[in-house]
């Protein structure tokens, strides 16, 4: 198996740097993880991710469903995968705040696949009603700053009015300290088209959002 750096690659590698994780177990198996919604996120699983991996190492990954949490994940070994996204310096461990887009993906006019699959995971398409209006804003939040400092440059550059700020501090487990959480903000309908032109929606339900707010702008 020979992995190359392709556009399902920078795919995975924008979901990897949303809800997915590189883990050592007993400091020799070599696990790859990424976490979902049981809810609303199967779909995204089976047509998008797990076809993804397939393509890249041959191999069928079956979700997990983890009922009690309402949660689903991929979790599997594969030494050759894990090598080469962590050769690309994502972190092995607690990602943290230690993420970006590696620069040959730029070489490779490979950015818009990282972007993509980062927003399939820590984005969304909100539809705020303003006095019967529906006002769309497409968003993403992390604690990285770097990376959505990254991203949010890259956007504004391709003429996409892309905010960038400091959100609420997050506490995830209310034992341990908050931590700064950070925020991309694209407001109105003209980012809305931009956004779809330069970067595009593959989640699932993030399409299907946007064909529903579509439908309903049209009537």
């Amino acid at each position: 198996m020979v992995l190359k750096l392709t556009r399902n690659f920078a795919i995975l590698y924008g979901i990897m740097l949303g809800d997915g994780c590189l883990s050592l177990v007993y400091g020799r198996k070599k696990y790859i993880s990424i976490a979902g919604s049981m809810q609303d996120d199967v779909p995204f699983f089976e047509k998008i991710i797990q076809p993804i991996i397939k393509s890249l190492i041959n191999k069928d990954i079956p979700i997990k469903f983890y009922k009690p949490k309402n949660s689903i994940q991929l979790n599997f070994v594969n030494h050759k995968l894990f090598d080469f996204i962590s050769d690309f310096g994502f972190v092995i461990g607690k990602k943290g705040d230690k993420l970006f887009i590696p620069k040959i993906f730029y070489g490779k006019k490979l950015v818009k696949y990282a972007i993509q699959g980062f927003f399939a995971t820590d984005g969304s398409l909100v539809l705020t009603n303003n006095n019967r209006t529906l006002y769309p804003r497409v968003e993403a939040t992390s604690i990285s700053q770097f990376l959505l400092r990254e991203i949010s440059d890259y956007l504004n550059q391709k003429g996409i009015n892309c905010k960038f700020y400091k959100a609420k501090r997050i506490n995830e487990n209310h034992y341990q300290n908050t931590q700064d959480s950070y925020r991309l903000q694209m407001n109105g309908k003209d980012n809305l088209k931009k956004f779809g032109k330069v970067i595009g929606f593959i989640n699932p339900k993030q399409i299907e959002k946007l064909k529903w707010y579509n439908g309903s702008a049209k009537s």
